[in-house]
């Protein structure tokens, strides 16, 4: 269950981009990716509206933002990764309502310079699955997400938690100490297909003071809070029945108070305050 990191380091977009035809596939192959695939969509379909314009921050190959637009959004979608946003634009291409949906080339630091300043305010909401562990400086998403956004707007994000409960009972169970300790690094090494990239842990805590003063935590929970970080997905698969029934019980506890702090990665909902 212990991860086997590659040694060779690259930045988010190689690493997606060597890995762009294998990734949907993922969801397929990794039960505890799809558990948080279809959790961080059904917040998704629940916070926005049929409607609302929205800025996706790492769409990956645009999955979510075309489950969006079924939902009667339009919705902006970047990504580092040129090969992703390739395939995006090839399923856009071929779904029905792909013209809500315009994928661009891009890091979620440089929205700024991608959105042209006649669309400040023009957005009803932001979201980001997982993208924003690769930025080390939220400042320039956040700035960017601000003047993008409308005042009562909804920014759902979700990001690697600093402090995972579940990973450090693994690491203690198998006498591995310094797997607890990996993500209070500067950077953690994270498993891109053959690679590695460097993600950015931070507590709840953390991620909302990086976006303060422009946005207002409202609610926040874990995804996952029992279940065990993706790596541990191998040996899992053999009792996908268990897995389905810790999926319900993760689902009840991961906003209670200490569990929503604890989990592998960590969901807030913020409103763009005035």
């Amino acid at each position: 269950m212990i991860p086997a990191v590659p040694t060779r380091q690259v930045d988010a977009a190689a690493a997606y981009d060597a890995y762009a035809n294998r990734y949907d596939s993922l969801l397929s192959e990794n039960l505890i990716n799809a558990y948080m695939r279809r959790a961080m969509m059904a917040y998704q379909r629940s916070a926005f509206h049929s409607g609302d314009r929205l800025l996706e921050l790492g769409c990956g190959t645009g999955d979510e933002a075309l489950a969006l637009a079924e939902h009667g959004c339009e919705v902006v979608a970047i990504d580092p990764s040129t090969e992703m946003i390739a395939k995006a634009r090839e399923k856009a291409g071929a779904h029905s309502l792909g013209r809500r949906v315009s994928f661009q080339v891009g890091y979620a630091r440089e929205l700024g310079a991608l959105l042209p300043s006649s669309q400040a305010g023009t957005f009803d909401g932001a979201y980001s699955s997982f993208a924003l562990s690769y930025e080390k400086d939220l400042s320039s998403v956040a700035n960017a997400l601000a003047r993008a956004m409308r005042v009562g707007g909804t920014l759902l994000v979700a990001s690697m938690n600093r402090l995972c409960g579940i990973e450090w009972a693994m690491a203690m169970a198998s006498f591995h100490p310094s797997l607890a300790g990996r993500r209070l690094q500067d950077d953690t090494a994270h498993k891109v297909g053959t690679v590695q990239t460097p993600a950015y842990c931070r507590t709840p805590r953390e991620t909302e003071r990086a976006f303060r003063p422009g946005f207002e935590v409202v609610r926040r929970r874990a995804l996952p809070v029992l279940l065990p970080p993706h790596y541990a997905n191998r040996p899992l698969r053999r009792w996908p029945t268990l897995v389905g029934a810790m999926e319900k019980v993760d689902a009840r506890v991961a906003a209670w108070p200490v569990f929503r702090d604890l989990g592998d990665h960590s969901v807030l909902w913020m409103t763009r305050s005035g």
